[in-house]
């Protein structure tokens, strides 16, 4: 199986989707969604729910005689990501990894026909850490801050053990400070100055970006160095979740005033912003209606919005 990325640009989010997660997903597959980006931490998440949807989809396909085909076929994509509580060793990261694989997209394996062992894994795109360290009100699995027991470096020489173990395609960080994503890129390089042949670069950042909070100075750190970032929140959720008011950024002047001018949805023109600035997304929604509009962006990656109306968005930064 090709260990090279095939994800879209354009994903499909699934935390906090709770009872509904299973058909939720089937409907964004059904609208054409292939990416999927789900983790390991429980309660935001439930890995099951979307490897059976996943499954059912693939399933009922129609004429499809080999599942493993099909996925690749399709360009199956799905990001996982492992909880900073359960960085407590190398062989763990590995086996969550592995683990993660087999929930998500088990039925993907290439099986021999006779004796059912698997002859080749159907690799998640990419494993993340979710976060380098617990903190306060982060998840109810985080009590005292100090649940993760490896270093950030120490946690990485495990993600790096997952590509090499087959369970992943690539690899990448969370949540983390420009100075921590710093870090671990120094040392790497120093590993592949000294000949190591497993030191691996991230290959991607999943971080919060919005139109107010566009990380802009993570965003170029990941571009110097060909990280892929990866955005999510981008539609200002962040900002309600907190302030528990309007949505500052679908509710923007501009960016209702744009909506207008395109005949679009707040949404698409946020993500085609996004998109326009070399951002991934992973948008979400249980309704049907609006994940077929999310879908949309799928076959218009390269975004629809004039650079003078990238320029008005830019400049709703708050940074």
């Amino acid at each position: 199986m090709s260990l090279i990325s095939n994800a879209s640009p354009v994903g499909f989010g699934t935390a906090a989707l709770g009872a509904q997660c299973a058909s939720v997903v089937y409907t964004a597959l059904q609208a054409g969604f292939r990416t999927f980006d789900t983790a390991e931490a429980e309660y935001w998440y439930d890995q099951k729910a979307v490897g059976q949807a996943l499954e059912r989809f693939f399933t009922e396909l129609p004429e499809c005689e080999d599942i493993a085909t099909a996925c690749y076929d399709e360009g199956l994509s799905v990001y996982s990501k492992i909880p900073p509580w359960e960085l407590t060793s190398i062989e763990n990261i590995q086996s969550r990894a592995k683990k993660s694989q087999e929930t998500l997209l088990g039925f993907c394996n290439e099986r021999d026909e006779n004796s059912g062992a698997i002859i080749s894994v159907f690799p998640l795109d990419t494993y993340f850490i979710h976060a380098p360290h617990c903190w306060k009100g982060w998840h109810a699995q985080c009590v005292n801050g100090d649940e993760a027991k490896l270093s950030l470096r120490k946690a990485w020489l495990g993600m790096e053990q997952v590509v090499i173990d087959g369970s992943a395609k690539r690899i990448g960080l969370s949540n983390v400070r420009e100075d921590e994503l710093k870090d671990i890129i120094v040392f790497v390089q120093e590993r592949q100055k000294n000949g190591s042949t497993s030191a691996r670069m991230p290959d991607v950042l999943q971080q919060y970006s919005d139109p107010l909070r566009p990380a802009t100075r993570i965003r170029e750190l990941c571009k110097e160095f060909g990280i892929e970032f990866l955005s999510f929140s981008t539609l200002g959720t962040q900002h309600s979740m907190q302030h528990r008011g309007a949505n500052p950024v679908l509710n923007n002047d501009v960016i209702l005033r744009l909506a207008d001018l395109y005949e679009r949805s707040t949404a698409e023109i946020v993500l085609s912003w996004a998109l326009q600035r070399n951002m991934s997304v992973i948008p979400r929604s249980s309704k049907k209606n609006h994940i077929q509009e999310l879908s949309n962006l799928i076959y218009e990656q390269d975004g629809f919005l004039a650079e003078e109306h990238l320029l008005l968005i830019d400049n709703l930064s708050w940074e």
